[in-house]
């Protein structure tokens, strides 16, 4: 199976780490005060924190019962284990205990799904908080009996405007957007974004998103509504949706006009989530740039880079915005120069100068724009590697700009004969950039080869091997090897381990020699050394079963997204038991990072209908997210449950990635359409024009897709 190709867009926190380095000691400590970017780390779990709150409620007292209850929900479905227990507590004739059951075992997810009856039974209540609380928990459970879905479907006509938008809420996971009742219901969910209750306004709004691009015209009427709270949701809806909501760009192009504040910042970041009609969009959001209020320039700034190369036409005003007296408005201008990407020079030069800005923010976002701007920028940033105060940001920004950064590496080399022994971190640095230059930094084959050959070297032996490796030199794969055998340098072993792998990716002889010392190597404090060693494990495949611990710990809970993602993508690749991957799949579905979404429908599509418990989650997520989101969970859910509704609606959008730029993708959609789409003339069409794919691994996926079907003739 050819894997989805996991794309990875983060700045590093070395680069961070500079940028801050560079600010005035003042904005460190404000900024060390409030992180721009904050990743939740989630408790480590083990069986003995399970099992111990399971004994909790068995507790004569009811307070620890509770308590208990409400700690096993927030470990979502790492609680699997306390599913019954939770469940035979329901009997129990305590509102409260039940209520906070119920809560556990919808958090618990599609892993409690054995206890989806006994929920239903509170469909009954005479509470309507224990109601409540159990169609929240079916519709996180994603399941329900035909008996509690005719319930549910009472519960969504209820005079009580709490209860029936909970119920319908429910009624689409369950029974999907189409369904009668959900589809008679809009106007009334769209009613209640008045309601005085916040809970149902949220509620209501969170349905309407769930229900999907076909609300836009009926939400599109609360625009005219003369109640701001009630305009607000709206752009809120439309941003949720996203790009499928460009019809309503004309309405919201008008909330720009609104009263209120608050409206016309939602109104910009939803035009900037659906990103159409930019000739119409981006001069009335320009407008705003002129707007008396800071917090609306902020935002059309953000919505104006959202538009990347279209919003050509503002780079003048971002750049005057470089020099503003807010800190803010300073970086978010970086922020949107950078997604635009104009490549002139004015642009490269002015983002140059703010490097020096007194606020952290404004250079962390200047040097990330810069490194998206790529090969135009490199000559700029070539003499800052003269300059002790800026060098290690400039090393980190040419390596973030990765084979864009081909002209730098006879500077870079430059530069590496150049430190002395205690620029430690700086050289590091230099090695990671031209490993992240790879094939294209092949001129430093020779001086990397020597250093690697030389025992008197010291660590920058390790750096060697990681550029050795990039760049794909496999005539480094004696001294590698005999570096395993014989160093007793622990960094440079772990290197030299991580390259042997990356060099020698199909001999899984190798797994004996190197496996010591990748497991050592994924503590590393760098989360580079964390991703690659994660990329080592999933190269390995079976061989690094061993790995096993480690990975759930880092798909888990690693802080740094991109291995959390690599983590999970290596648990497939070594066959780790469904039972162990699943419930942590299931989790990062709901992860911030769009990356670790991906990685973990990927997952679950390998599991196949091993994970049919993630079935309601998956096809949640066809109707959400951007394009590529939804292509990857029609693929997972077509391949965790091909049932025929299923396989209606994941058809159109895996059609469209037949177009797609990577290969790789067009190769797994093409074979998975052959199993699926025997019935289906447009997949059919769609194949036999892929016939001539310029890729060959495509051309014979097709190939055998299309047979597969005339197959079934």
């Amino acid at each position: 199976m050819t894997p989805f190709v996991l794309s990875v867009s983060l700045m590093s926190s070395s680069l961070l780490l500079s940028a801050l380095a560079v600010a005035s000691p003042r904005t460190q400590e404000t900024v060390s005060q409030k992180p721009l970017t904050q990743q939740p780390q989630p408790e480590k779990l083990s069986p003995r924190t399970v099992n111990w709150f399971i004994q909790q409620l068995s507790s004569a007292d009811a307070n620890d019962q509770i308590d208990a209850a409400v700690q096993l929900g927030s470990m979502g479905p790492y609680a699997q284990a306390a599913v019954r227990p939770l469940t035979e507590l329901l009997n129990a004739s305590r509102p409260a205990l039940q209520y906070e059951c119920l809560v556990a075992l919808g958090r618990i997810g599609p892993m409690a799904y054995d206890s989806s009856d006994a929920v239903a039974a509170f469909l009954s209540s005479s509470s309507i908080e224990l109601q409540s609380a159990a169609m929240e928990s079916l519709r996180q459970i994603g399941t329900a009996s035909p008996q509690a879905e005719l319930q549910i479907q009472q519960l969504a006509q209820s005079e009580n405007v709490s209860v029936a938008t909970t119920a319908l809420r429910c009624l689409v996971m369950l029974s999907g957007p189409d369904n009668d009742i959900v589809r008679g219901a809009v106007p009334r969910l769209v009613g209640a974004l008045a309601d005085l209750q916040p809970d149902v306004r949220n509620e209501a709004a969170m349905t309407l998103v769930d229900i999907g691009p076909d609300i836009v015209p009926e939400v599109s009427v609360a625009f005219a509504s003369p109640t701001p709270l009630v305009r607000l949701k709206a752009c809120e809806i439309m941003a949720a949706i996203g790009p499928a909501a460009k019809s309503a760009v004309p309405a919201l192009v008008d909330r720009l006009q609104d009263e209120n504040e608050l409206v016309i910042r939602a109104a910009a970041r939803a035009l900037g989530r659906i990103t159409a009609q930019p000739d119409i969009v981006l001069p009335a959001v320009q407008s705003l740039l002129k707007h008396p209020a800071v917090s609306v320039r902020i935002t059309a700034l953000r919505a104006i880079g959202e538009y990347g190369t279209d919003a050509v036409v503002a780079v003048p005003s971002a750049l005057s915005f470089l020099t503003d007296q807010s800190p803010v408005l300073r970086a978010s201008a970086a922020e949107a120069l950078g997604r635009i990407g104009d490549s002139r020079s004015e642009v490269i030069i002015a983002l140059v100068n703010a490097l020096a800005d007194q606020s952290a923010a404004v250079t962390m976002n200047a040097a990330n724009a810069l490194s998206q701007l790529g090969a135009p920028a490199v000559p700029s940033l070539l003499p800052l590697l003269a300059d002790a105060d800026y060098r290690q940001l400039a090393v980190e920004m040419l390596g973030e700009m990765g084979v864009a950064a081909e002209s730098a590496v006879p500077a870079l080399l430059e530069l590496l004969t150049k430190l002395e022994d205690t620029d430690e971190e700086l050289r590091r640095e230099v090695f990671i950039a031209l490993g992240s230059i790879g094939p294209r930094a092949a001129v430093a084959t020779p001086e990397m080869m020597s250093l690697l050959d030389n025992p008197e070297a010291g660590d920058a032996r390790a750096g060697a091997a990681y550029v050795l490796a990039r760049i794909g030199e496999r005539r480094a794969l004696p001294a590698l090897k005999a570096i395993l055998a014989s160093s007793e340098n622990e960094g440079l072993l772990r290197s030299a381990a991580w390259a042997t792998v990356a060099l020698e990716p199909g001999n899984k002889s190798n797994a004996a020699l190197v496996m010591p010392y990748l497991l050592r190597a994924s503590s590393s404090e760098m989360p580079l050394v964390r991703r690659e060693v994660m990329t080592a494990f999933a190269t390995l495949g079976p061989e690094a079963s061993a790995a096993l611990p480690v990975l759930l710990e880092h798909a888990a809970g690693d802080p740094d997204a991109s291995v959390r993602a690599m983590s999970l993508n290596a648990l497939t690749e070594i066959h780790a038991p469904a039972a162990q991957v699943i419930p942590i799949a299931i989790v990062a579905l709901e992860d911030p990072d769009v990356t670790v979404r991906n990685a973990a429908r990927y997952v679950l599509g390998r599991q196949g209908p091993a994970a049919m418990e993630a079935a309601a989650r998956l096809r949640e997520s066809v109707r959400r997210g951007d394009t590529f989101e939804r292509i990857l969970s029609a693929w997972a859910l077509v391949h965790v449950d091909p049932s025929e509704q299923n396989r209606e609606a994941a058809i159109p959008l895996m059609l469209t990635a037949l177009r797609s730029a990577k290969p790789g993708i067009r190769a797994e959609i093409a074979t998975t359409l052959g199993t699926i789409g025997k019935q289906s003339p447009d997949v059919r069409t769609a194949l036999e024009a892929a016939q001539d794919d310029p890729n060959p691994m495509v051309k014979k996926a097709v190939g055998e897709a299309l047979a597969n079907l005339n197959g079934a003739r």
